[in-house]
């Protein structure tokens, strides 16, 4: 069996170490705003003092859909989110079928997202954290 190419899409952006994804993202030090993706000046304060900081994992849902038409390279039904990580807010693909409440509790990771031919697009990804005692 053929093993598929895969493609990185924002992969300059995320952080992998183990199984642990987090994102590369950029801190004002004048107005303390925080940009994902990273940018090389604030776009709150125009101020070009910026530290290039990573993430942690988990934040938690702010808005979701489902989306059913959709376009190449993506398969409908997927689900989109508004995720808050950080002091950032980003939208991404999210693991699962069904769109999470506001306030759902997320963590970062990396999957297939669509395709283009024989090659798989992946990128950062937002599941929901189980609770305890589930899944």
């Amino acid at each position: 069996m053929e093993e598929k190419m895969r493609k990185m899409i924002g992969g300059d952006w995320i952080a992998q170490e183990g199984h642990t994804t987090a994102l590369k993202i950029s801190a004002c030090r004048h107005c303390d705003a925080r940009w994902f993706p990273p940018r090389d000046v604030c776009s709150t304060c125009a101020s070009g003092d910026l530290e290039q900081i990573t993430t942690g994992d988990r934040g938690v849902a702010y808005a979701s859909t489902v989306v059913r038409v959709g376009t190449l390279p993506f398969r409908a039904p997927y689900v989109l989110s508004y995720v808050d990580i950080d002091g950032v807010r980003l939208l991404t693909h999210f693991d699962d079928d069904h769109a999470p409440a506001p306030g759902t509790p997320v963590r970062l990771t990396t999957g297939q997202i669509g395709s283009e031919g024989d090659t798989e697009l992946w990128s950062h990804l937002a599941q929901p954290i189980a609770k305890e005692g589930t899944r």
